[in-house]
């Protein structure tokens, strides 16, 4: 009879790297598409075009560089998250074997805390009533 695999414990896994999601490298592409093409549409139009024309290219310029530079930004905004929460998902099973290595001594000491909490709570003395009933008889 073959022998079963045990499946590897989350500490044991070897850590992902990151990869940049197709979405945003597709979106760089199209910026670095569109600025090149920017750069052509200026060389064949030189100087021949309105003023107006010319402002509303440096607009779309601007537009574009800036958009390209933000898109950077975030891919590696989105890096520094992923590597931050994978760090904290090793700390994680980390604490968490060691909570399971503490074993009953912990599960006791906190079911003994919450009957300590039950009897606090019954020795507590009922809350005093007023009755509606004297207010009333009291009214001529």
């Amino acid at each position: 009879m073959p022998q079963t695999k045990k499946a590897a414990s989350r500490a044991a896994r070897p850590l992902r790297a990151f990869k940049e999601p197709a979405a945003l490298k597709r979106l760089t592409k199209s910026l670095e598409t569109a600025q090149d093409a920017l750069t052509q549409l200026q060389a064949h139009a030189g100087r021949d075009v309105s003023k107006s024309a010319r402002d509303l290219y440096k607009d779309v310029k601007t537009f574009v560089n800036s958009a390209r530079r933000d898109t950077t930004k975030f891919a590696k905004a989105i890096q520094r998250d992923f590597d931050e929460l994978q760090k904290n998902v090793t700390q994680g099973a980390r604490q968490t074997a060691r909570r399971a290595g503490a074993g009953a001594g912990a599960s006791a000491t906190k079911s003994s805390r919450s009957r300590a909490t039950t009897r606090s709570t019954a020795k507590r003395a009922p809350a005093k009533r007023t009755s509606t009933r004297t207010r009333a008889a009291s009214k001529p």
